[in-house]
């Protein structure tokens, strides 16, 4: 079992490399008690500095950060930068990809600003971007079916963004996992105790279809990888 506290980063980017050119992953934080959030209705309730360490790194290791647009408007995210810490991967910035049906943005958030990439918006929706998105960000449509996860994808795909790492949130991790896109599900299980019934269990891996590959510790913290059972 890997020590999270102890081991060096290259230790850590070994026991995470992807098997496969082509490589889905997701990547959650739970509480105790099965919540995606905590109190203020955020991942960050529930987090240390060794998960956002490795957050980091998984990102380090991607294409590609995959997100919802609540999760990032509601996660304060940002453009990915350069890390110095991450050079020892000889690997690109990875892209910040939304997912969004209302194309509804703050055009002067920093999910548009500050980093490597120009963002890129998946519409899953009927709204046609304004020409202030357009300017800020590359915008391309996928039909939001049954075969959005897939479609969705195999876009990326398609310009040439094969390494994926989704974030959540739970509805568009939903949608990817019930379509079987998912290879591997990194999940970090917090000491954190919300209270109340969790929400999202089709977010979360079946025990039936995934495989225990590897696991590491920090303190109190869990960390599992799981892959999925083909």
């Amino acid at each position: 079992m890997l020590d999270l506290q102890l081991a060096s980063l290259p230790e850590i980017a070994a026991h995470y490399q992807s098997p496969e050119p082509n490589w889905v992953r997701a990547n959650m934080i739970i509480s105790q008690d099965g919540h995606f959030v905590g109190s203020s209705n955020s991942s960050r309730d529930l987090t240390t500095e060794a998960d956002l360490k490795l957050l980091l790194l998984l990102r380090a290791l991607s294409d590609v950060v995959l997100v919802g647009a609540s999760t990032a408007r509601l996660e304060n995210y940002r453009q990915p930068k350069q890390h110095a810490d991450f050079e020892f991967l000889n690997r690109p910035v990875p892209r910040l990809v939304i997912v969004s049906a209302k194309l509804d943005f703050d055009v002067t958030s920093n999910i548009f600003h500050g980093g490597f990439h120009r963002t890129l918006i998946i519409n899953a929706g009927d709204n046609f971007a304004s020409e202030e998105l357009l300017d800020v960000a590359e915008v391309v449509s996928v039909k939001n079916d049954e075969h959005f996860a897939t479609t969705l994808i195999a876009t990326l795909s398609d310009l040439n963004l094969v390494k994926v790492t989704c974030e959540g949130g739970p509805t568009l991790l939903s949608q990817l996992l019930l379509a079987d896109v998912v290879d591997e599900y990194d999940l970090t299980v917090s000491p954190v105790k919300v209270g109340g019934f969790p929400s999202w269990p089709a977010a979360l891996p079946s025990n039936s279809n995934w495989d225990q590959v590897g696991s590491a510790t920090s303190g109190s913290y869990e960390f599992r990888r799981l892959l999925l059972s083909r």
